[in-house]
C-alpha cells in the first residue's frame, strides 16, 4: 500500500541555495515541511548575493540595497534579528571621453537630462513629471504588485505593457525621468531602456521604491522624510551573510555536484500521485587533512528548480526535460555584467556610490558605476560595475577580461586616485544576471505557458525566471509558489 504523503514525510529537493531557493526552504519549513535538502553547487550561499569582508567591514559585490519596498526580505531579517544601516546619499561621474577627464558632480544634476533628446529638464517639470508617474504606477498597482502579474500579460490582455520601458515612458510623456530610471536599470546591469520589457520595469520601479527617489533629494521635505523612512540600507555584515544566517535554519548542501535528475512519471493505474524523483550526486568528504568526493543517490516526491533555467545548465545535470521545457527555456535570455574590486588610494569620493551617468555613448567595458562604503574609517576599498562584453553564458577571455580591468584603471587615473595591484589582492567577478525574455515573447504569452508547467512531472520553478530578477520579488514568488502548491 502506498503511504501517504504529508508535510511530515513529503521529500523535496531545491536545486540552488541562493535568494530562490534558500527563501523556499525556508517558507516551507514555516508551513511544516521538514524534510526539504537544498543543493548548492558553489561551496557558498546567496547566488546573486556575494559579500567580501575588508578590514572588518563587509563589502557587497552582487545584491545589495534594501527598500522600503522589501518587506518580506526585511521580515525574514527582522525574525533572524539581522541588523541594517542606513546608506548614505549617491553622487555621480560625468566623464568627458574627448578631453580625457572625469569628474563628480551631484545626482541631482545628473537626472535633470532627458537621454533621449539630451536637452536639460527644469526641477519643476521634473517634479510634475515625477508625480505623473507615481500616478500611473498607482494605477498598475492592482496588475504589476500581483504575485503572478506577469502571466496576466500578453497582446490581447494588456497591449499597452507590450512594449519596452523607454516606449513605454515617450508613450505616457514621461521621458524626461529616463536618466532616473537609467540609475537603477541600466546602471545596475539590467539593460537599456530601450531592451527591458516594460513590466519588468515597473515592477522594479514600483511606488515603495520611486517615492523616496524621488522625496529625498528635495531641499527640507527629504530631510523630514529620511527621518521617518530612512532609505535605502543596507545589511551590516552584507547580503550573502543574511542567506547564510537563512541556510543555517535548513539543510543546505554545498558542493554538491548532481550528476544525474531522474524524473519518472507517475503510474496512474497503481494508484501513484507523486512523480519519484532521483538525485545522483557527488559531496566532498574530508579524511584527515585530504579531501574525497563521495557518490550519493537520494529520492524525493517533489522537485524545485531555483537554478538559472539555462539547457547547457540543466543538460549538465542530465535532466530529461520535456519538449515544452525545451521550448520555454530556450526563450530566456541573460545579461551578465562583472564586478571588479581594488584598493584605491588618492581618489576621495564626496559620498559612497557614483554611477556614470549621464552613460557615456563610448559605455562597453567603461565602469558604469563606482562603490566604496567606509571611506571615513579610511578603507578604501573600492567597488567598479562593468557591463559584460559577452551576454552570453559562456566565459569571457583573458583579453576582455583585461579590458575591462584597464578601462578601471583608466577611470581611477581620470579620478586622481591610484592602483597598486601587488600591494593588495583585488577581485574579479562575472554574474549570470537578469533571466528575462523579450517584448515578443512576452506578448506572446510566455508568461502563461511558463505558469502551466508549475507541478507537472512534481517539479516547480522559482527564481529570476519567473519574475523581476530582484531579491524582493523572488522571495515573494518563493512565497506565493510555496503557499499555492504546497
Amino acid at each position: 500500500m502506498t503511504q501517504k504523503i504529508t508535510k511530515n514525510n513529503q521529500r523535496i529537493a531545491i536545486i540552488g541555495a541562493g535568494p530562490a531557493g534558500l527563501s523556499c526552504a525556508w517558507f516551507l519549513q514555516k508551513m511544516g515541511y521538514h524534510r526539504v535538502t537544498v543543493f548548492e553547487k558553489l561551496g557558498r550561499v546567496g547566488g546573486l548575493c556575494k559579500s567580501l569582508t575588508v578590514e572588518g567591514k563587509s563589502f557587497d559585490i552582487g545584491a545589495n540595497y534594501l527598500t522600503w519596498d522589501y518587506t518580506e526580505t526585511l521580515r525574514i531579517a527582522k525574525e533572524l534579528k539581522i541588523e541594517t544601516y542606513k546608506e548614505k546619499p549617491y553622487t555621480s561621474i560625468k566623464i568627458d571621453q574627448c578631453e580625457h577627464s572625469a569628474k563628480y558632480q551631484s545626482i541631482q544634476a545628473a537626472v535633470m537630462i532627458n537621454p533621449f533628446s539630451g536637452k536639460k529638464v527644469l526641477p519643476f517639470k521634473m517634479l510634475i513629471t515625477a508625480i505623473k508617474y507615481l500616478r500611473l504606477r498607482y494605477q498598475l498597482s492592482a496588475l504589476i504588485d500581483c504575485d503572478d502579474y506577469l502571466q496576466k500579460i500578453n497582446k490581447e490582455t494588456q497591449p499597452g505593457l507590450c512594449c519596452n520601458f523607454a516606449d513605454w515612458l515617450k508613450m505616457h510623456d514621461l521621458d524626461d525621468l529616463g536618466t532616473v530610471f537609467q540609475f537603477p536599470i541600466t546602471v545596475m546591469g539590467y539593460g537599456e531602456l530601450e531592451e527591458i520589457a516594460a513590466p519588468y520595469a515597473l515592477r522594479y520601479m514600483s511606488l515603495k521604491t520611486v517615492i523616496p527617489m524621488v522625496v529625498l533629494p528635495l531641499p527640507i521635505i527629504g530631510k523630514i522624510f529620511a527621518l521617518f523612512l530612512p532609505w535605502p540600507r543596507r545589511f551590516k555584515r552584507g547580503f550573502q551573510r543574511f542567506w547564510q544566517e537563512v541556510s543555517w535554519q535548513t539543510n543546505v548542501r554545498l558542493n554538491a555536484d548532481i550528476k544525474e535528475i531522474i524524473r519518472r512519471v507517475p503510474n496512474d493505474k497503481k494508484g501513484d500521485k507523486a512523480a519519484a524523483i532521483s538525485i545522483i550526486y557527488s559531496y566532498p568528504q574530508q579524511n584527515m587533512n585530504n579531501e574525497e568526493r563521495v557518490e550519493k543517490t537520494q529520492d524525493f516526491d517533489q522537485l524545485i528548480l531555483a537554478c538559472p533555467l539555462n539547457l547547457s545548465l540543466l543538460k549538465a545535470m542530465k535532466i530529461d526535460l520535456s519538449e515544452e521545457e525545451k521550448r520555454l527555456f530556450r526563450q530566456i535570455k541573460v545579461m551578465s555584467y562583472c564586478m571588479t574590486t581594488f584598493w584605491v588610494d588618492n581618489m576621495i569620493m564626496p559620498q559612497p556610490v557614483a554611477p556614470v551617468l549621464p552613460i557615456p555613448a563610448f559605455k562597453n567595458l567603461w565602469p558604469t558605476a563606482v562603490a566604496r562604503q567606509f571611506q571615513n574609517d579610511n578603507n578604501y576599498f573600492t567597488q567598479f560595475y562593468t557591463r559584460s562584453p559577452v551576454q552570453e553564458l559562456s566565459p569571457l577571455t583573458i583579453v576582455d577580461q583585461q579590458d575591462i580591468i584597464a578601462q578601471v584603471h583608466q577611470l581611477v587615473g581620470m579620478l586622481g586616485g591610484t592602483i597598486k595591484d601587488r600591494d593588495r589582492c583585488h577581485t574579479f567577478d562575472r554574474f549570470t544576471y537578469f533571466q528575462h525574455v523579450s517584448v515578443k515573447d512576452m506578448e506572446n504569452g510566455f508568461y502563461a505557458d511558463f505558469a502551466e508547467l508549475q507541478g507537472k512531472n512534481n517539479t516547480y520553478y522559482v527564481g529570476g525566471a519567473t519574475d523581476f530578477e530582484l531579491v524582493e520579488p523572488i522571495v515573494r514568488y518563493s512565497k506565493y509558489l510555496t503557499h499555492k502548491f504546497f
